[in-house]
């Protein structure tokens, strides 16, 4: 048998989706023992945790293990603004070398905005070449903005950090964790892409590049003559990933908001799919502050008496029809 560690980092916000990511590996990697190391901090509750351990153990070969982080210990951890997707969970990967045991030498990262259609083990045996990451680039990286703001070579590309190939190895062996501190510290009033963008900074010379189809990320979906991405470059990669993506990343539009004015993600049926084969079929969550409820609310009812100018228009998806 096969054996595989996912690593994925949540909070209170983030449990649901992170099971339904599980439940998706679970389903198509029955072939393989998987440890899923999952990263809390204090406001996942036990039943949160329990649910997902709960989630998991069905499965044979398939267990779990927490890691509680105490944010205090962490000064160097930016604030998230409030309202946003991204909360500071995400700055939690930064530190997976001092908080996973040191038996462990590579790992899966996986974002809980993310489903698995098919087995991992062909991106879990990709040969890392003795580097810190195998990562997947990201369709935004167009955007000289990424660069300037960054100081990094716009050759050198930009990628995603919600699928990452990590050789746990190499971060203790050259003390990455002291780059993150001082990236954080040096870029602290630029960083736009949290954790993101500090990866990129450390890794900017140093990574695998993975296919596209081990993180087929929403703008990679969207239509129009000039896409976020280099057409060129990336176009074979990317409408192999189209076709048949192994793991679909919800960077945008997240299939469980109970209110999104964007249109409809062309996978959104391949999340309720598994979402349905757990104990939370068919919840939305709705993080809105009851004022900006308010503000959205009246926005909506004068848009749609042509009282309020349009909202800016905005890329459509592709037309995709998935089976699952």
């Amino acid at each position: 048998m096969n054996k595989m560690d996912i690593v994925a980092c949540t909070d209170k916000w983030f449990v649901m989706p992170t099971g339904v990511m599980m439940q998706s590996v679970c389903v198509n990697n029955p072939e393989v023992d998987i440890v899923f190391h999952i990263i809390v901090d204090d406001n996942v509750t036990e039943k949160g945790m329990r649910d997902l351990e709960e989630t998991v153990t069905v499965f044979e070969g398939k267990s779990i293990t927490f890691y509680h982080v105490d944010v205090t210990k962490f000064p160097c951890f930016p604030n998230v603004k409030m309202g946003s997707h991204v909360t500071q969970a995400a700055y939690y990967r930064l530190m997976l070398s001092e908080i996973l045991p040191k038996s462990i030498h590579k790992v899966l990262y996986l974002d809980g905005d993310i489903i698995v259609r098919h087995s991992l083990l062909p991106l879990w045996n990709i040969d890392m070449k003795e580097r810190p990451v195998g990562v997947v680039v990201y369709p935004y990286e167009v955007f000289p903005d990424l660069y300037d703001r960054l100081n990094i070579p716009s050759q050198l590309g930009y990628f995603n950090s919600g699928v990452m190939l990590i050789d746990l190895q190499y971060w203790r062996k050259h003390e990455v964790v002291k780059d993150f501190v001082r990236i954080l510290q040096e870029y602290a009033e630029k960083l736009r892409f949290w954790d993101q963008d500090v990866l990129n900074v450390a890794f900017s010379e140093n990574k695998v590049i993975l296919p596209m189809k081990y993180n087929m990320t929403s703008g990679f979906l969207k239509k129009g003559k000039n896409p976020l991405w280099n057409n060129c470059k990336y176009k074979k990669d990317v409408e192999e990933a189209r076709r048949d993506p192994v793991i679909v990343h919800y960077t945008d539009k997240k299939p469980w908001d109970a209110y999104h004015r964007h249109p409809d993600h062309p996978f959104r049926s391949t999340f309720y799919h598994y979402q349905d084969q757990t104990r939370w079929m068919g919840m939305k969550t709705d993080r809105r502050p009851f004022k900006i409820r308010v503000i959205n609310f009246v926005a909506d009812l004068l848009r749609k008496h042509g009282l309020k100018s349009p909202l800016p228009p905005s890329y459509d998806y592709i037309d995709i029809a998935p089976i699952d």
